[in-house]
């Protein structure tokens, strides 16, 4: 069983590409045809964009100014002619003129530290986290996890959605979360060899810093029962992933997110494509635009990423410009 698999059973799993070994959370949809994927995404979408339109005055005056209505939303290319959002839409709705739902619906807050201006504030309803803790499911299982593994959090909690949307995804599987918090690496390190934690959670750079302190104390990566380590909060180069890989002997993968559109779970790495990521289509209707003009790029081309969350309700978000540079590749 997949459940079951040990450290090496499951190192030597990935060697092999043996990744029958691991579990589809969802096959209907991560299996799905293109023809599928975007049927889905457009019955989403024309929900997506009358529920805004209905119940954000922010989206409605700015539909209204382009001349754009929910009925005209009839292809995934029609989301072209609404406006975009950037973060200085959520600044100047400070701190909830976004919201699309009653604020006593509204069950989970977090928002941006604000050191460059007011904080960007987000909040989620009981659908929304549904969604949230599917996502990151969907996620971890594609890196490697399974319900019986125990999940160490490296992150904060406070304010920032990191911690708390990878935390309630792994749970949502069925891991035991060990919530250990930022900081104090022995800690950390200490916690491993006790709690027999399997998952790491951090970011790739203290992820490196744990590897290091744990070898100056003797700590013997090899032997320890920690094999995967899930990353996100900043890039992970190739080489950097390979070196913790090596020296921790452990699988890891980088996950992408952000806070506006929902945080972590928008995609991540699969074990058997490593240093690419899968975004998760149904949930999200991505573009790739030119950064300057804000059209469309070719198919592979690189430009920047925008989002379009497909089903978030507290605070939903058309055509979000992320600012990051990536290419899509639809082909399997």
């Amino acid at each position: 069983m997949a459940s079951q698999l040990t450290k090496q059973e499951a190192l030597e799993a990935l060697r092999n590409k043996d990744y029958e070994r691991f579990p589809i959370h969802n096959p209907d949809i991560e299996c799905a045809s293109r023809e599928r994927i975007r049927a889905i995404q457009l019955e989403k979408l024309i929900q997506q964009v009358k529920w805004t339109y209905e119940r954000v005055v922010w989206y409605r005056e700015k539909m209204d100014v382009a001349g754009v209505a929910p009925g005209d939303i009839r292809t995934l290319e029609d989301v072209r002619k609404l406006p975009f959002t950037d973060k200085g839409a959520l600044r100047e709705t400070f701190p909830y003129g976004l919201f699309a739902v009653p604020l006593d619906e509204v069950v989970e807050l977090h928002a941006s530290s604000g050191t460059t201006g007011k904080p960007i504030v987000v909040g989620y309803n009981r659908s929304d986290m549904d969604m949230w803790a599917d996502c990151i499911m969907r996620l971890v299982q594609m890196a490697g996890v399974v319900p019986s593994d125990r999940a160490q959090m490296a992150f904060g909690y406070g304010m920032f959605t990191g911690g708390f949307g990878l935390h309630y995804g792994l749970q949502k599987l069925g891991c035991m979360m060990i919530p250990a918090g930022s900081g104090n690496t022995e800690r950390h390190i200490a916690m491993i060899e006790d709690y027999g934690t399997t998952v790491l959670i951090a970011t790739p750079s203290y992820a490196l810093h744990v590897c290091e302190v744990g070898e100056k104390l003797g700590f013997d990566w090899e032997k320890s029962p920690l094999r995967v380590g899930l990353f996100g909060g900043e890039p992970c180069p190739p080489g950097l992933k390979a070196e913790i890989e090596s020296r921790m002997h452990i699988i890891c993968t980088d996950n992408y997110g952000l806070t506006e559109v929902m945080g972590p779970g928008v995609s991540g790495e699969c074990l058997a494509s490593r240093d690419m990521q899968h975004i998760a289509e149904d949930h999200f209707l991505w573009e790739v635009v030119d950064p300057e003009t804000g059209e469309p790029v070719p198919d592979g081309q690189p430009g920047e990423l925008v989002l379009t969350p497909l089903g978030k309700q507290a605070i939903p978000v058309l055509r979000y410009r992320t600012h990051d540079l990536t290419r899509v590749i639809t082909e399997p």
